[in-house]
């Protein structure tokens, strides 16, 4: 039984990301509904966000591994040291935060808690959008697994307008969500592994959650001059990977169409 239920979800990738995403969130969700009857004053927003996290990255990456489809999601080494490399243009974006808000330390507990969260929203968003839901959409091309899933990835992000969230900040953080999935699920494609692109999500939003306290959702409003220049390096981003992307491309489909020993 265990060996069908494993064979079915690695064949049905997209039935695997549903499942993934609704085992996480039960056993997430189950856990700090635990915590609160035993400590009624805990809440999610202040203090259990970051288990939260935790346990969705520890159940789909589990299931990953359960499923043997680590390599096909991409939880493997980059095809080249160089990849490493090509991704560091990317990096302009945690810059652009810490020059506008700066990091600091917010104690050694909170400190704790905002690493942890980053580290748990990268792995869980990259496996689960760049990694099960992209290798679905492969049998559509390449195109359409980089675009359909960062179209997803970009809504699943426009909800914090419903929880809390700054409306505005919402609106452009659904603009740059779409073009950072494109720039990720490119660099993804590119170099054939996850570990890249989630070094980088880690980094993100480590400097993010760093800068304001928080993890994921902002209250209070920040400068919309700000958040214009930030979606708009986003975009000259996802054109870079993009670019980077179809060059790769076509050199393997010129290799593929020289014979050997030609």
């Amino acid at each position: 039984m265990v060996s069908n239920m494993q064979r079915f979800l690695r064949n049905h990738p997209f039935l695997f990301a549903f499942f993934a995403l609704i085992a996480s969130r039960v056993a997430g969700l189950g856990t700090v509904a635990i915590i609160q009857q035993l400590q009624p004053g805990m809440n999610i927003k202040d203090d259990l966000g970051w288990l939260l996290m935790f346990l969705y990255a520890s159940v789909i990456v589990s299931l990953v591994y359960w499923t043997n489809t680590a390599n096909e999601v991409g939880l493997k080494k980059p095809s080249s040291a160089k990849e490493w490399l090509l991704v560091t243009p990317m990096l302009a974006l945690p810059l652009m935060i810490f020059i506008e808000t700066g990091i600091q330390s917010w104690g050694l507990a909170q400190n704790l808690v905002l690493a942890i969260a980053a580290i748990g929203v990268a792995i869980n968003e990259e496996v689960l959008f760049r990694g099960i839901l992209l290798r679905g959409f492969m049998k559509w091309g390449s195109w359409v697994a980089i675009l359909v899933p960062s179209a997803l990835f970009a809504f699943a992000h426009s909800t914090n307008a419903f929880i809390g969230g700054d409306a505005t900040f919402a609106l452009y953080q659904t603009i740059w969500t779409f073009a950072s999935g494109v720039t990720l699920s490119a660099m993804r494609l590119r170099n054939n592994s996850l570990y890249p692109v989630i070094v980088f999500h880690i980094i993100l939003d480590g400097v993010e959650y760093f800068s304001t306290g928080e993890y994921g959702v902002h209250a209070e409003a920040i400068s919309s001059t700000w958040l214009q220049l930030f979606a708009a390096v986003n975009i000259i981003l996802a054109a870079y990977s993009l670019l980077l992307f179809y060059k790769r491309n076509k050199r393997n489909a010129i290799e593929t169409a020289i014979p050997i020993g030609t």
